[in-house]
């Protein structure tokens, strides 16, 4: 009878260990589950922003408006409209064209041929 009753509190132990482990689990994914809820409302309210944002941004580039405030404060900027002779082509600029393939220099690999071949003799 004696290891009954070792093997009846053991199996006790082992059940208390499970519902504590079984506990602490439920406890871990509820924490995770709220920080889900947060972030949730933190992206809503983000996205509200935004399209409160991009409302806000149509309205304030609204042609009639910019056009009001280019006249209103037109002495203090200088601002005129802007002459056809004043768009040009991308060639028209002063830059220098912007060269797009490297020039051959000392080490391109027919250098190296040649030099190696040199050695070889």
């Amino acid at each position: 009878m004696p290891i009954l009753k070792t093997f009846d509190v053991l199996l006790v132990v082992i059940m208390l260990a499970a519902a504590a482990w079984t506990f602490g689990q439920k406890y871990q994914a509820e924490a995770v589950e709220h920080e889900v809820m947060l972030l949730d409302r933190k992206i809503a309210l983000e996205r509200e922003t935004i399209k409160l944002l991009e409302a806000d941004w149509s309205l304030m580039n609204q042609p009639n408006r910019l056009e009001e405030l280019a006249k209103a404060f037109e002495g203090d900027l200088r601002l005129r409209p802007t002459q056809p002779e004043q768009i040009v082509e991308p060639n028209q600029l002063p830059a220098p064209p912007v060269q797009l393939l490297p020039e051959p220099s000392a080490t391109s690999p027919q250098k190296f041929a040649s030099a190696a071949g040199a050695k070889a003799r």
